[in-house]
């Protein structure tokens, strides 16, 4: 954890915290090696991850292209 934190703008308590819920929602794992823990992304985690995003991003495009439709068809038939 200690060169992650040397490269944020951030505390080691708080680099802490945030790869403490990464692991606790699946997206990263941790060992033990000596007396570190090296973190590494968790393949089988950001499945998920990336489904959700998809369908996220794929509504909220879906969406945009009826407002943008909507709108075009309103202006067209405004005399």
């Amino acid at each position: 954890m200690g060169a992650i934190a040397a490269g944020l703008p951030v505390s080691r308590p708080a680099v802490s915290q945030h790869l403490k819920a990464l692991k606790q929602a699946g997206l990263v794992r941790d060992r033990a090696e000596g007396t570190r823990r090296v973190y590494y992304i968790d393949p089988d985690g950001l499945g998920p991850l990336r489904r959700w995003l998809d369908e996220f991003w794929t509504e909220a495009l879906d969406a945009f292209k009826r407002e943008v439709e909507r709108s075009e068809s309103s202006a067209r038939s405004d005399p």
